[in-house]
């Protein structure tokens, strides 16, 4: 019976020990993979693929020259992708441009797409004319985004913001004959966040009734359609051009989460609807794309971060959407720690 019991003694303590072993060894493992900063593993070239949050929006060193020929842009001090091309002593070609939807980074990458009415806003246009697509222009941008994608062995997709907010400006467009207002929404539209702000503004002059929030429900509906669409036609395109690249995807984060606009006597959770639209955009970015399970990319959360509307140490606080420098190298460090660190 001693023998027995003696026996289960050393038998708990040899798993205890063996759990011991086991747990630090994933401990050691995960840190080992998980990069930080200082740590992580050098990449030759490095790309950035999105909207106005990449290309550096509401810092010094941003252009505001809104020409939508030009292929390349610069780096801004003190943004996720500056902060992640030095950290990964890599080479950067920034194509990220504020007005960036889906369907315009798609129309850049797929040859055989050319995005959609709105696209001329962003994309080359004959004469600067907005109602007409400038092919040619836009063939040209696609050779040379397409060929820093081959090149590259670390590349960022940050891209749904616009397509979140556009619903909410067709919708304006549709229920609001008030070319005033009509007019300084299309503005706007060439600083994406800028135009989220300028929604707000608005809103308290539109009538809040059952239409409104019906049409708007149907358009972010079809918007959510679009940008799945969009996304995968994306992913898919830069995996077809670049199947060696480490690619990461960057979240979508809501910098309005407790907003409300007074509006005929109540209050518009204008936090509330961006929240659940950039979440359902997150989901599906996260898991509900069939590329994700597929490894073709990474996720990486944003949900959080610092921005210029949530943080009361910007010194523009509530004046602007984009994220704060500590709100970029909040991202940034989000991407290390999904990186390998270097051998």
């Amino acid at each position: 019976m001693r023998g027995r019991m003696a026996m289960k003694k050393t038998m708990k303590r040899l798993l205890a020990a063996l759990i011991a072993v086991l747990t630090l060894t994933a401990v050691l493992s995960m840190s080992s993979f998980a990069a930080t900063q200082k740590t992580v593993k050098k990449y030759k070239v490095y790309t950035v693929l999105g909207d106005s949050v990449a290309a550096g929006y509401s810092h010094p060193g941003y252009d505001i020259n809104h020409d939508y020929n030009k292929i390349e842009w610069n780096l801004v001090p003190g943004t996720y992708p500056a902060i992640v091309g030095k950290a990964t002593k890599a080479k950067v070609h920034q194509l990220a441009h504020s007005g960036y939807r889906s369907t315009d980074l798609r129309a850049l990458l797929c040859n055989d797409y050319n995005g959609d009415g709105m696209s001329p806003l962003r994309l080359p246009s004959v004469n600067n004319d907005a109602r007409h697509l400038n092919v040619d222009q836009l063939n040209v941008l696609r050779a040379a985004f397409q060929q820093d994608i081959r090149d590259s062995d670390l590349i960022t997709v940050n891209i749904g913001i616009n397509d979140s907010t556009q619903p909410l400006m067709i919708t304006m467009e549709t229920l609001q004959a008030d070319l005033g207002i009509l007019g300084s929404q299309m503005l706007a539209l060439l600083d994406p966040f800028n135009f989220v702000k300028n929604t707000l503004l608005n809103l308290e002059k539109l009538a809040v009734d059952a239409q409104f929030y019906a049409a708007l429900a149907q358009a972010e509906l079809n918007s959510f359609r679009m940008f799945s669409e969009n996304f995968d036609a994306i992913i898919a395109r830069i995996h077809e051009l670049n199947p060696k690249a480490k690619v990461v995807v960057v979240g979508l984060y809501n910098a309005s989460e407790n907003d409300t606009i007074p509006s005929g006597g109540i209050g518009i959770p204008i936090g509330d609807i961006f929240g659940s639209i950039y979440a359902n955009m997150n989901q599906y970015m996260q898991s509900g794309s069939p590329y994700a399970s597929m490894g073709y990319y990474t996720f990486v959360d944003t949900w959080g971060i610092s921005s210029h509307m949530n943080d009361p140490e910007s010194p523009i606080y509530r004046a602007d959407n984009h994220p704060t420098l500590k709100g970029h190298q909040q991202i940034a460090d989000r991407i290390f720690a999904v990186l390998p660190a270097k051998k």
